[in-house]
């Protein structure tokens, strides 16, 4: 009885799980993949930002790749970058949901765009999170305003 009860529960779970996706669809990227064929930045490593409050220490990473696609790493919990880097590799095992990998970007000029999917505040379905700003020099991206589901956080 007790498998029974489990098995109806686990399929009622998947149902609803399958009826949460097409009430809650994740939204659109909105900008057209491009490839990266100038040479405003270096595409042969990271881009990084840290971040240090009373609280807490963190460092945010990006790949830009020459097919317009960035990753995002994500978020690690310390400004050393030593450790940043011996834990890049254990995050492309986890690539698997596309608010990790799914992101574009464009640059005009020295003007760069970013778009990518995050979680919503709900967790029922994935939003767009776009960030523009400008390019200093080949290795230097300032962002200076973001976006997050349509609501201005400008940086």
């Amino acid at each position: 009885m007790q498998k029974m009860i489990l098995f109806v529960l686990i399929i009622s779970l998947s149902m609803f799980m399958s009826y949460c996706n097409s009430l809650f669809p994740d939204e659109k990227l909105t900008m057209q993949r491009g490839d990266y064929e100038g040479n405003e930045l270096k595409i042969d490593g990271y881009y990084y930002r840290q971040e240090v409050t009373e609280v807490s220490s963190r460092t945010m990473v990006m790949f830009l790749y020459r097919n317009g696609i960035l990753l995002s790493c994500g978020s690690f919990s310390t400004i050393d970058l030593n450790i940043v880097v011996e834990e890049l590799p254990n995050r492309y095992t986890l690539v698997e949901e596309k608010q990790e990998w799914m992101g574009r970007f464009s640059i005009d000029k020295n003007l760069i765009q970013t778009e990518q999917w995050v979680e919503s505040p709900s967790g029922a379905s994935s939003s767009i999170y776009r960030r523009s700003g400008y390019i200093e020099n080949d290795t230097t991206i300032h962002f200076t305003e973001s976006y997050y589901s349509g609501r201005n956080e400008a940086n």
